[in-house]
């Protein structure tokens, strides 16, 4: 058997929403379907929903030529990273939720600086 690994060459954020830190986690709650989890990456805190290739034929094309697309991404801007951070108030009180340190992940490291120089 043979494996080959690519990266995907491109990136393309459809919607990208900056929200406080309090909001990001209440909504990263909220849409999860299993394990809340968020990443950080270069001082970004972040959430994104990814367009599965399977969704059109664009899409499906796009991603066999190495393109992703993320429909909606909400961040915050934090400096530090914790590996697992808890709401303060409202109806989530007490809530958890992890945080994967995303520095070395290609796409997730290229979004944070991108989102940074806007």
């Amino acid at each position: 058997m043979v494996v080959k690994y690519t990266e995907n060459s491109e990136l393309i954020v459809h919607h990208a929403y900056e929200v406080s830190v309090e909001d990001l986690m209440r909504i990263c709650i909220t849409k999860s379907h299993s394990t809340p989890i968020l990443y950080w990456s270069s001082g970004i805190l972040f959430s994104y929903e990814q367009i599965p290739p399977i969704m059109n034929n664009r899409i499906e094309e796009d991603f066999i030529n190495g393109i992703d697309h993320w429909s909606e991404v909400y961040y915050s801007k934090i400096a530090d990273y914790r590996s697992v951070m808890e709401i303060d108030e409202g109806e989530f009180k007490g809530a958890k939720v992890r945080v994967i340190d995303a520095t070395t992940f290609v796409p997730h490291k290229d979004f944070a600086v991108w989102i940074k120089s806007l």
